[in-house]
Formats: C-alpha cells, sequence, structure tokens
C-alpha cells in the first residue's frame, strides 16, 4: 500500500533546489546561473557527469558570475566538490 509519505517520498519536483537554504542565500544572477545548470543537464539526463563541466563554463559566462560561487553552492547542496 501506498501511503501519502512514500508517494511523497517517490515524487520529485521540477524546481526542488529552490527550496533550500542554500540556493535562498544566492545572490539573483547566481540563482538564474543555478537555475540554467539545472536546465541544460535536464536536457541530457543520461550524460551530466560529461556535460557538467561545458554546462557550468556556457552558463558562468553567459551570467557573467564566478564558477566558484557556483560550484561552492554545488559542494554545499549535494556535498560534492567538482
Amino acid at each position: 500500500m501506498i501511503t501519502l509519505n512514500n508517494l511523497r517520498k517517490l515524487t520529485t519536483e521540477k524546481n526542488e533546489h529552490k527550496r533550500s537554504l542554500v540556493y535562498k542565500k544566492l545572490a539573483p544572477k547566481s540563482k538564474e546561473a543555478v537555475d540554467d545548470v539545472y536546465t541544460q543537464l535536464e536536457k541530457k539526463p543520461g550524460q551530466v557527469l560529461m556535460n557538467f563541466s561545458k554546462v557550468m563554463n556556457d552558463v558562468t559566462k553567459k551570467y557573467k558570475v564566478q564558477r566558484k560561487d557556483i560550484e561552492a553552492y554545488f559542494k554545499k547542496e549535494t556535498g560534492i566538490t567538482i
């Protein structure tokens, strides 16, 4: 039997990252950059690791934000060093 709690665990929202405290503390430009990173990575979910570095370069140039700021966000959010 599926309970409401189990259903919530199975369901992932598209913009779930926007609810985290780490995301909320970002500057507006950095938030846009992070959103764009997620959007671009969702286009090819099977190749996230292969595309991550290229996506990061493209996004940081597009939004004129520091790569280290976006990397710091992902490190805090996931615990993984890029």
